[in-house]
């Protein structure tokens, strides 16, 4: 079995799953780790209300998964980023309240002292796993950690979606990917884990349990000057078809808030890196 890099991560995800699809053996190797889920795992407009009676009932299973799939892990702790006013984030609108999402993050991980970041690749996938990537630079950065990235799944040129593998095409330069081959005793944890998500037993069925794959993160703030995707399925609204391509959102606005985000951070004292 290969050594880590680190001991003690702070595993920064999306949402409530993508800890297990892609860190379901590292979590079972090392030391210590703190997850943090970025968002209540919950996006509006999709027709879940119709399913689970409301959102908020949604969300309640959707924490409930996650608390059960962490227990099959006792070495890692885990919890969710959270408003000034305790509130959730939205799924698919953290691109919307970075700075805020950022001083979460941040806040968590001074408490914790990682000794890395690890968290999504910038592949144009999904608008929240590209946000959450560029939060973990920012707060790698302003805390001088080393910076790791997991691939989830993106779209190739004919639009067949491409899974655990990352995009050749990332920008900044690609570090030298670790490829960990979990063991039968960590595959059959892996998969006890999935099986708690049973709200995402259709996404989870996709990918393969008994290969993960890591590498130090090189995306810098150029990088994140580039778009990896067209757009990016989004809603805001409940459309009158679920998942058409009429509800997009371009990739230029995702550029757009981290260009402002860029400009709120240089104004700002508290963020500037330590050594």
């Amino acid at each position: 079995m290969l050594a880590e890099p680190f001991s003690r991560p702070l595993i920064f995800v999306a949402h409530p799953d993508d800890e297990t699809l892609a860190c379901g053996g590292l979590l079972q190797r090392v030391a210590a780790a703190e997850v943090v889920f970025a968002t209540d795992g919950t996006p509006a407009g999709f027709g879940l209300e119709r399913r689970f009676g409301n959102l908020k009932a949604y969300t309640d299973l959707r924490f409930q998964e996650a608390s059960r799939a962490m227990g099959h892990v006792p070495s890692a702790s885990f919890q969710w980023l959270t408003r000034p006013d305790g509130t959730y984030f939205a799924d698919m609108h953290v691109f919307e309240e970075i700075a805020a999402v950022a001083t979460s993050l941040r806040a968590i991980a001074e408490k914790f002292s990682p000794d890395a970041i690890v968290s999504h690749a910038y592949e144009g996938g999904h608008i929240d796993h590209d946000a959450c990537s560029f939060v973990a630079m920012h707060v790698a950065e302003a805390l001088s950690l080393k910076r790791f990235e997991f691939p989830m799944y993106w779209l190739d040129a004919s639009g067949r979606a491409v899974l655990q593998v990352f995009r050749d095409s990332t920008p900044g330069g690609a570090g030298e990917v670790m490829e960990r081959q979990l063991s039968e005793a960590e595959i059959e944890c892996k998969r006890r884990m999935m099986a708690e998500y049973r709200t995402q037993s259709g996404t989870i069925s996709t990918f393969a349990p008994g290969r993960e794959r890591f590498r130090r993160a090189t995306s810098d703030r150029l990088s994140f000057s580039v778009a990896q995707c067209r757009d990016y399925l989004y809603q805001s609204r409940p459309p009158r078809f679920y998942h058409s391509r009429r509800h997009r959102l371009s990739a230029k606005a995702l550029l757009k808030k981290f260009g402002e985000f860029e400009r709120w951070r240089a104004r700002r004292e508290d963020w500037r890196r330590q050594w």
